[in-house]
């Protein structure tokens, strides 16, 4: 059975319960490798907007992509969304202040998975792997909501 969602077809076991529909229907149909998996990881509100971070996964990767959707008014737009990977900062795209609330809940949904000493050695081992490593602000500061302490050697890009 197929769930319509927008121009495309998602079967109905893509969603994960919890992604509110009209969320749903901004999740992008038309990628180079089709979604098969979306999770909701968190969400924020600021002046009436409310922005929801997801994890969607295609066929052939085990890595989630992060796309941020805003909803107003019932009406839904796709914010950030970045197959490739490549790292940009959510407040380039959305205001810091929600950039910071997504960035603590993906740290927090890493922290459950992971426990927080394994995802300490995470952040170590990623600065370490780096001549000069450079982390965005709104890391930092969910890092430190966190208690996770922050490798001296990392220099902050505001």
């Amino acid at each position: 059975m197929l769930l319509t969602i927008g121009l495309g077809y998602l079967p109905l076991d893509a969603q994960t319960p919890g992604i509110p529909e009209t969320v749903s229907r901004c999740i992008p149909q038309q990628t180079r490798q089709p979604i098969v998996r979306s999770e909701l990881i968190g969400s924020s509100r600021l002046q009436g907007k409310d922005y929801y971070l997801l994890a969607t996964y295609t066929e052939n990767s085990q890595a989630p992509t992060n796309l941020i959707i805003a909803v107003t008014n019932g009406r839904c737009e796709e914010v950030f969304f970045n197959p490739m990977g490549d790292r940009v900062s959510f407040a380039s795209v959305v205001p810091q202040s929600v950039a910071q609330q997504l960035t603590l809940a993906r740290f927090r949904r890493e922290i459950q998975r992971l426990g927080k000493e394994r995802f300490q050695q995470q952040v170590n081992q990623g600065a370490a792997s780096t001549q000069n490593p450079t982390w965005f602000a709104e890391e930092v500061w969910a890092l430190r909501q966190l208690g996770i302490a922050i490798p001296a050697n990392v220099q902050v890009q505001q």
